[in-house]
């Protein structure tokens, strides 16, 4: 139920599992077990990531619980199971690289178990275990996955078939915000006609809609032209006026979509 006073609402739960949760679990299902976590929250001195890995590959820690940071490039040799929970968190993101960033990940932390002579388990929690992305990470097939990837980013024109052009504008108001991205939207929509595969999606809220105090919507645009998008961009936003403490970036080829 809703912890609110005067709500108490029964259709709010709480949902997820975070590390502190799942060291939590694991000590009361294995008592006799040494059970650390290892994130960014346990770290508290400098030398705490290179002592509790030192004791890990010592044998004086049982169980190991982390975020990424201890799936990657660690060699354990007594490591013999590995178990991933809500693999998919991050597959259902709003970026075209979800699913490549889910697969390196699952195949990155599957890599820890059995790297000694004891053949080694890998216990995987997913809500969508027939996703390509966890399919072949299951299998290790990275050939496979990539064919699946780039028929999935081909269909969808996404990079590296396009390349893309992020504009996000941020500031304390929603409203303004809503306001001079479809400001925006309306100065860029003439350059349809004189590029006929520029593809433009949005302005929409940003998937994390609010970043400390401000507030973010952004437009994607695709095209297979973007030494002339940049050109059209750069004088289109030199004209651009905007409320105050409304701000707008334009990232090309962005990492990340978020």
């Amino acid at each position: 139920r809703c912890p609110s006073e005067g709500c108490g609402s029964p259709k709010i739960r709480f949902h997820g599992m975070g590390t502190e949760k799942v060291e939590d679990v694991l000590r009361k299902l294995f008592p006799d077990a040494n059970v650390t976590r290892m994130d960014s929250d346990a770290l508290k001195r400098k030398d705490d990531y290179r002592r509790i890995l030192g004791d890990f590959r010592r044998g004086k820690i049982d169980i190991l619980v982390g975020t990424q940071m201890i799936a990657k490039g660690l060699h354990f040799p007594r490591v013999t199971l590995v178990g991933i929970v809500y693999a998919d968190t991050g597959l259902h993101l709003a970026d075209f690289r979800a699913g490549e960033r889910t697969f390196q990940l699952l195949t990155q932390v599957a890599g820890r178990a059995g790297r000694g002579e004891v053949e080694g388990e890998v216990v995987v929690q997913t809500f969508s275990p027939v996703h390509p992305a966890i399919q072949f990470s299951r299998r290790h097939d990275y050939e496979g996955f990539f064919e699946a990837e780039m028929e999935f980013r081909e269909q969808l024109r996404y990079p590296p078939f396009t390349r893309a052009a992020m504009l996000t504008l941020r500031g304390r108001s929603e409203e303004k915000v809503s306001f001079s991205a479809e400001h925006v939207k309306k100065q860029i929509d003439p350059l349809c006609k004189s590029m006929d595969d520029l593809q433009i999606s949005g302005p929409a809220p940003a998937p994390l809609l609010r970043a400390e105090t401000f507030y973010r919507y952004q437009l994607m645009l695709r095209t297979g032209r973007m030494s002339e998008l940049s050109r059209h961009l750069a004088a289109i936003t030199a004209g651009l006026s905007f409320p105050d403490d409304v701000t707008l970036t334009v990232d090309i080829d962005p990492v990340s979509l978020l």
